[in-house]
């Protein structure tokens, strides 16, 4: 029997990955996790054939939370699935070990596809990410400001760009707000601005958020 490890906050999501696996791919054991210590106790509970993570969840998650999980499952493939573009933060979960990198919008096509592949040995990568990758290759050292921020900086930044508080961050993150708050000193400093309103511009010209409805 397939066994499958999933990781996400939202039930409701939780039960449509569910479902589509249940679907596609039966007979199958699902275990679910809405943080990231559960991923990680779930991971060291017993062998999973294959993980499926949100790169955002309360706790210690992202970049971070993958490379966790390749410490305790170094054989276990990770799919990293996202709401934010492949360009912010598909090259950071490949240099750490992930088997293949989807948006959520596209994770009903794609998923079951995904999932066969990384199975299989393969890395799964789509159209968008390749794209993005060949283009991070030629850039060579030119990069964009968010580019030189840590993974949890990043994740901060866009936090904050979404209009989240500090301690609407720090509850989501499980940290103190003084350490959300030293988090934004440094993205400011690094970026070379003074402001949320700043960061917040940034993020919607560089497509890390949605502009927000009127």
């Amino acid at each position: 029997m397939l066994q499958v490890l999933v990781g996400d906050d939202h039930p409701l999501f939780r039960r449509g990955v569910r479902e589509l696996l249940s679907e596609a791919l039966a007979p199958v054991e699902i275990g679910e996790a809405e943080s990231g210590p559960e991923m990680l106790s779930l991971a060291n509970e017993k062998p999973w054939d294959v993980a499926i993570m949100d790169i955002s969840m309360p706790g210690r998650c992202g970049p971070e939370l993958l490379e966790d999980l390749k410490k305790a499952r170094p054989g276990m493939p990770v799919l990293v699935m996202s709401t934010h573009p492949a360009d912010l933060f598909a090259v950071r979960v490949f240099r750490v070990g992930a088997s293949g990198y989807l948006t959520k919008a596209s994770a009903g096509e794609e998923l079951i596809e995904a999932v066969k592949a990384v199975l299989a040995g393969r890395k799964y990568i789509n159209a968008v990410v390749a794209e993005h990758l060949a283009a991070t290759i030629e850039k060579n050292c030119s990069q964009t400001p968010h580019e030189l921020l840590s993974d949890r900086e990043l994740q901060v930044l866009c936090l904050l760009a979404s209009g989240k508080s500090l301690k609407d961050i720090a509850s989501q993150l499980c940290v103190s707000a003084n350490t959300i708050s030293t988090y934004r000193a440094r993205i400011l400093e690094k970026m070379n601005m003074s402001s949320n309103a700043q960061l917040t511009s940034y993020a919607i010209q560089h497509s890390l958020i949605q502009p927000f409805s009127s």
